[in-house]
């Protein structure tokens, strides 16, 4: 509150000063409500991809932690290393677009000032998808799988 908002608040007739009040707690309140609002859809994030290979499918939370990861018949056929890199790509990708579904869910919850600060601090720790090179969203490999993302 600035000073001069805090001197027109205090002066004046006592119901309208407690009129102003009661206005300044329900504002508040309801901040309060959307910011718990969105706490609860930041919780439920899960976003999933799949291996460049289609070896390993993970997905990750709005963290970028790690909460599930689920291998096919092709880890048979897929050299230990190239799992590793297979399971980084995919951890990548999901990670990517995490900027993105938070930010949508500070928009359509708190809006204005606070959706663009925490989009900026998920900017920030995940970066963009369009700023990641070699980004795709499907295309053939070499060996004819299908590299796809999918998002909840």
């Amino acid at each position: 509150m600035s000073e001069g908002t805090a001197r027109d608040l205090f002066s004046g007739d006592p119901a309208a000063i407690e009129a102003g009040l009661d206005d300044w707690v329900a504002e508040l309140e309801r901040n309060a409500e959307h910011y718990q609002e969105l706490q609860r859809r930041v919780d439920d994030v899960r976003l999933t991809a799949t291996s460049p290979n289609g070896a390993v499918t993970v997905t990750v939370d709005a963290s970028g932690a790690l909460v599930d990861a689920t291998f096919t018949p092709k880890v048979l056929n897929t050299a230990p290393e190239e799992l590793g890199r297979q399971l980084m790509a995919a951890v990548g990708q999901a990670r990517a677009r995490i900027t993105d579904e938070v930010g949508r869910a500070a928009a359509e919850t708190v809006g204005g000032d606070g959706a663009q600060r925490i989009t900026g601090y998920y900017r920030e720790k995940f970066g963009v998808p369009d700023e990641r090179p070699g980004r795709r969203d499907r295309a053939e490999d070499v060996d004819g799988s299908v590299y796809h993302q999918e998002g909840f």
